[in-house]
């Protein structure tokens, strides 16, 4: 009896093996027997993690006229500018962004490229790509316009210098920017250089850090790669960083922290401009409750922003400190609307600077206070007590920290970018 079971066993088996070859055999016949579809190639597929753009470098736009005063920017008459960034995330394709968000004139572009940077204003040629904006090689901005260029194929590492070239045709003087670049970027000699292993150089102005015509770059990069915002004013920004250090404090967390303890990518963009207000005033750029929406919400991916804004409120309005947390709630509903954790970052000390007086102090200490026991934040990164000299009164940045009592040097953005707990970010 046993015997004659396995027998019907074995006679099975056979039945389901020549099923499953001809069903193989007659999808190798659809295909073509000259073409079969290789082995393994429908598991390559299937295991194959999607993708998408995901911000690996940015920076947020304001007008030219800031506080009231028109500021100086590099102009341009025929000429290509090479602006050297730092990418925070790697991925194996690119796009640009152009802008002329802001602006009060019309930006005509007429080739774009981009590759990694190899020195100064210098590229690795092989890197060379040629980007286009729908299939043309130049693009005309109206006033507040910005558009996305067609993809290429670029394998960018994270933590690396990328150069995007811009060959600006005719006269243009820029009236929308990002003043704070802290890279330093190239502007040629007369001339269609966009493809040029290393730019030929203007006799004059050759030079510039700041940022102006490109606000973004993206990598296809996995789909489940996280980003964390950087909101705020200078002091994110990074006023009084060294240039082309990489050292202001969410770089510093950046090199910290390429990838999540789950082996997610993980990209740190910084959403700061020079003297922001979060509420009171559009003197420098939109107000953070104004600029929110654009620089936090609808970029792709983010999990996480770190608020450190609200110094500028007081020290140039005088506001009072109900109206700068009543804006830290409004910001906080809306990112956990979109499934964002928001840390808040205490407000730094400004004893002995331009900054201080007796009332924007309290203000300034009573806002702290509600950062750290209200309960509103998702954590409180207390960057004051990073900074701080307890032994002075009032309290004032330490010394070996800061050259205005304003602003963190190098040494105080390390202090600040190596105080945030990375467990927060899983």
């Amino acid at each position: 009896m046993q015997t004659f079971q396995a027998k019907i066993k074995t006679l099975m088996v056979v039945v389901i093996s020549v099923t499953i070859f001809g069903a193989c055999k007659k999808t190798e016949s659809i295909n073509g027997d000259a073409n079969p579809i290789p082995q393994g190639a429908f598991t390559a597929a299937v295991a194959a993690p999607p993708e998408k753009w995901v911000d690996s470098w940015a920076a947020s736009f304001l007008s030219t006229t800031v506080n009231g005063a028109v500021q100086a920017a590099p102009s341009f008459n025929n000429q290509t500018f090479r602006l050297n960034v730092f990418s925070k995330l790697g991925g194996t394709k690119a796009r640009v962004k152009l802008t002329n968000k802001f602006a009060t004139n019309t930006l005509t572009v007429g080739a774009v490229h981009i590759a990694l940077r190899s020195t100064s204003n210098s590229i690795v040629a092989t890197s060379d790509r040629t980007l286009t904006f729908n299939g043309k090689p130049g693009v005309t901005l109206a006033p507040g316009a910005e558009i996305w260029s067609d993809s290429v194929t670029l394998t960018i590492a994270q933590h690396v210098t990328v150069a995007i070239s811009v060959y600006i045709p005719g006269s243009f003087k820029p009236t929308t920017f990002h003043p704070t670049g802290l890279h330093t970027s190239y502007i040629s000699k007369s001339g269609n250089y966009v493809a040029t292993a290393t730019l030929p150089l203007a006799g004059f102005t050759n030079t510039t850090t700041q940022v102006v015509i490109v606000s973004g770059l993206q990598v296809s990069a996995p789909a489940t790669s996280k980003v964390a915002i950087t909101f705020g004013d200078s002091i994110t920004d990074g006023a009084a960083a060294t240039n082309n250090a990489n050292g202001n404090w969410p770089d510093v967390l950046s090199n910290r922290l390429p990838v999540l303890s789950s082996g997610v990518p993980f990209s740190v963009i910084n959403m700061g401009i020079g003297s922001n207000r979060l509420v009171a005033s559009d003197l420098a750029g939109p107000s953070g409750v104004h600029r929110f929406a654009d620089d936090v919400l609808a970029r792709p991916n983010v999990g996480y922003v770190i608020l450190l804004e609200g110094i500028n409120d007081i020290s140039y309005h005088q506001a009072t400190a109900a109206t700068i947390t009543d804006a830290y709630t409004t910001l906080v509903a809306q990112a956990h609307a979109a499934g964002i954790k928001v840390y808040g970052a205490t407000l730094l000390p400004i004893g002995n600077s331009t900054k201080y007086t007796v009332a924007n102090e309290a203000t300034r200490q009573a806002v702290n206070t509600w950062i750290r026991t209200s309960g509103t934040f998702d954590a409180v990164l207390d960057f004051e007590s990073v900074v701080k000299d307890p032994a002075t009164n009032p309290l004032r940045i330490k010394a070996n920290m800061t050259g205005d009592y304003v602003h963190p040097n190098s040494v105080g953005y390390a202090a600040i970018g190596n105080s945030i707990p990375t467990s927060l970010f899983n």
